[in-house]
């Protein structure tokens, strides 16, 4: 049975994985960054990924039960089995965040002068965030030999191979091309920075010797030569999760920011809704971003436990928040937020619906969710109400892995194609149906 260990790199912490071709969930762990909005965020990402992998395994001389007491199980779990080995490594992460070869970071999320964005004519997600590096760090980005765009930072870590993950090929636009660059203003010298293209399920290269030293687990399979996979950009991976790769499937990715994406047959080109093509050939995303769900949520969370003078649990918390009978205005503040999480996706679906009938694409009959609020089922019946649709839960909540998965089984020739991949992988754990449910026409 073939496993491999899934990393996804998020803006505050690293999530981790190991996951087999039956799509069981082993074993995982979350490693958060101790500087995530620093000027070298980066730097912390391998050191993550080994203390991830610190706690997954333990040393070879170690006796067997202790060994499976080490294992740190998912909150979440796809089986029951033990972890001794992988057999690859698949990467993704958020974007359009730019790292130099030194460690120096641009995350996504980072404001960045407006001027400098407004000076660049382009379509490209990646363009701008390029620009907008090479202004704040002049230093760090002449003497850069390579240029990262995210995640393949951590790739080249491990395998000392510079490369840029193109999900599918119609996305050069969202990315770069010679062209698009030098109507930019980016030199030759300056374009040579940006490493060549591969696609996701591309193997990126193998573990190098230092890498293998690096993270001294060699006798778990992570020593040099261990094959290293492509992922793609989160939110993508969380699509191939959730198995949006079909037309119709409908997808709430709910982390610290919030997005509903429709995998459709054509481009929809609405106000309100950005379309990017699938990671399946021929097939689009429709997707309406609903900003910072999440954090606004964890925000709330962090002043509640500073005015109570102690910690509360998330679920605790959700309980609270949505049994509150009004007499407690800090808890009322929770529930308003929940609801108010809930009516923009219920918003966001009904412009997303609206478009696909008027476009001729099949109208979703429930919506999949990824992240956070996935593991809480009093939210999600919450939303689920207010939506009007039924929610498919999944049975592991962090959608990018399963989707990081479903890259590199395809990418070892496991299955013939992501579709396949993505089908086989992802398993529901429960549909909640709405007290009310909303009727929608094809």
């Amino acid at each position: 049975m073939k496993k491999v260990l899934c990393a996804d790199i998020g803006t505050s912490s690293l999530k981790t994985a190991v996951i087999d071709e039956t799509g069981h969930v082993l074993a995982g762990k979350r490693v958060g960054f101790k500087k995530s909005s620093g000027d070298f965020a980066s730097l912390e990402w391998i050191e993550a990924l080994k203390s991830a992998l610190d706690s997954i395994f333990t040393p070879d001389d170690s006796p067997s039960d202790e060994k499976k007491s080490s294992i740190i199980q998912c909150e979440i779990t796809c089986g029951s089995g033990t972890v001794d080995s992988v057999d690859a490594i698949c990467i993704s992460g958020n974007g359009p965040t730019i790292v130099s070869e030194n460690g120096r970071t641009l995350l996504w999320n980072h404001p960045v002068d407006e001027t400098v964005l407004r000076s660049v004519d382009t379509k490209s997600l990646f363009i701008p965030r390029l620009a907008a590096f090479r202004n704040l760090f002049p230093e760090d980005w002449s003497s850069a030999s390579h240029v990262f765009s995210g995640p393949e930072f951590l790739i080249y870590q491990l395998t000392g191979n510079p490369c840029t993950i193109l999900p599918e090929k119609r996305y050069r636009e969202a990315y770069w091309s010679c062209e698009s660059l030098v109507k930019s203003s980016f030199t030759e010298d300056e374009i040579k920075k940006l490493p060549p293209f591969v696609f996701s399920s591309d193997m990126a290269g193998k573990l190098t010797k230092d890498a293998e030293n690096l993270l001294n687990h060699a006798g778990n399979g992570f020593c040099e030569g261990l094959p290293v996979y492509c992922g793609a950009p989160d939110f993508i991976s969380a699509l191939v999760g959730t198995g949006t790769l079909f037309p119709g499937a409908l997808c709430d990715r709910a982390g610290s920011s919030e997005g509903l994406n429709l995998c459709t047959e054509n481009p929809i080109r609405a106000e309100g809704i950005r379309t990017l093509p699938s990671v399946v050939p021929g097939l689009w995303n429709a997707s309406v971003l609903i900003g910072e769900t999440g954090t606004r949520f964890a925000r709330y969370k962090e002043t509640l436990e500073k005015s109570a003078g102690m910690s509360v649990s998330y679920e605790d918390l959700v309980h609270a928040a949505i049994t509150s009978d009004g007499s407690q205005p800090i808890l009322d503040q929770g529930k308003y937020l929940m609801l108010q999480t809930a009516m923009e996706a219920r918003d966001a679906f009904n412009l997303l619906a609206r478009h696909a009938r008027e476009s001729g694409e099949k109208i979703p009959g429930f919506f999949t969710v990824s992240g956070g609020q996935a593991s809480n089922r009093e939210w999600m019946e919450v939303k689920c109400n207010v939506m009007g649709i039924p929610a498919k839960i999944p049975l592991f909540p962090d959608a990018e892995l399963i989707g990081d998965a479903a890259f590199a089984f395809t990418g070892m020739g496991l299955f013939p194609d992501l579709q396949t991949a993505s089908k086989n992988l992802s398993r529901i754990k429960e549909t909640i149906l709405p007290e009310v449910e909303l009727r929608i026409e094809n």
